[in-house]
């Protein structure tokens, strides 16, 4: 399985090969504007850097967005622009054949995609969170490693798959509250865009404009879906992330503080002892014994 990325410097970092898939943790350079095309099914998740000003279409007119994270058919030809000014990036690169989507999903991918462009840019915690840890299993394989791999990659294609037939679904009405609530699918769109913010907790007006609402109404649906206001979620959300990175990864306490909004590796601190009750240092080396 060979990637097409054409006038583009592709660097393999690790890999899991198996006879259907090839995973891989690769780093990328490439110019203002470059084609990825292969002849297997692919997801790509990006690591780092977070904010990067990569639009793409497949089949479509308009560019959209890649985000972090895209599913392309096989055969697909995507043609990217870069509106950014770094041209560099850690990705996990997950490469499957026909033959593995339809033993997954019984049935090829093309049958269950019918716009493309719709699978450019997803937006899911679930799937995210899967491939995140798979990127951390081929930096650091433990007992199983190939089991595991294999089975968070299926998870995160099920999850991407999920989403996107989701997501334009009207909002759930809960028959007993007869209020109308987020679907799931919005949910994992307004996680993921929490979770992806690298320059402190996006605005209440940012969450509610990438669902298309209005303040006042993605608030109401908002504390009707989860019983909280949008801050107690998100500071919720962000001490969540921060013992994740504390236990799982080997990020610096500095890194872990710029990476999820904080100004300081002291307000950091502040922040998670009121929510937790023990410093950064003291839930890492509890979490580590």
């Amino acid at each position: 399985m060979q990637a097409g990325l054409q006038q583009c410097h592709v660097r393999v970092i690790a890999e899991h090969r198996s006879e259907d898939a090839l995973v891989s943790l690769v780093d990328y350079e490439w110019p203002q504007a470059f084609i990825f095309h292969n002849h297997n099914n692919s997801v790509h998740y990006r690591l780092m850097p977070v904010n990067l000003g990569l639009r793409g279409r497949v089949g479509g007119q308009a560019e959209r967005d890649l985000g972090n994270m895209s599913l392309l058919p096989a055969g697909s030809m995507l043609k990217v622009s870069d509106y950014g000014v770094d041209h560099r990036a850690r990705a996990l690169r997950c490469l499957f054949t026909p033959s593995w989507i339809e033993a997954l999903l019984g049935q090829p991918l093309t049958a269950l995609i019918p716009e493309v462009d719709d699978y450019l840019g997803v937006r899911n915690s679930n799937a995210r969170n899967c491939l995140h840890r798979i990127a951390l299993e081929l930096l650091e394989p433990g007992f199983a490693s190939a089991a595991l791999i294999e089975s968070l990659m299926r998870s995160a294609v099920v999850e991407i798959m999920r989403d996107v037939h989701d997501q334009f679904r009207p909002a759930v009405i809960d028959v007993a509250a007869t209020a109308p609530k987020l679907s799931h699918a919005q949910m994992h769109r307004i996680v993921a865009m929490i979770e992806d913010s690298r320059s402190g907790p996006p605005s209440v007006a940012a969450l509610a404009g990438e669902l298309g609402f209005s303040v006042s109404h993605f608030r109401r649906l908002f504390r009707a879906t989860t019983g909280q206001s949008v801050h107690e979620f998100m500071s919720a959300l962000t001490v969540e992330q921060a013992k994740s990175l504390l236990a799982n990864s080997r990020l610096s306490m500095k890194e872990i503080t710029y990476r999820l909004g904080f100004t300081s590796p002291s307000s950091f601190s502040v922040a998670f002892r009121r929510m937790t009750g023990c410093s950064p240092s003291q839930f890492r080396n509890k979490a580590r014994t």
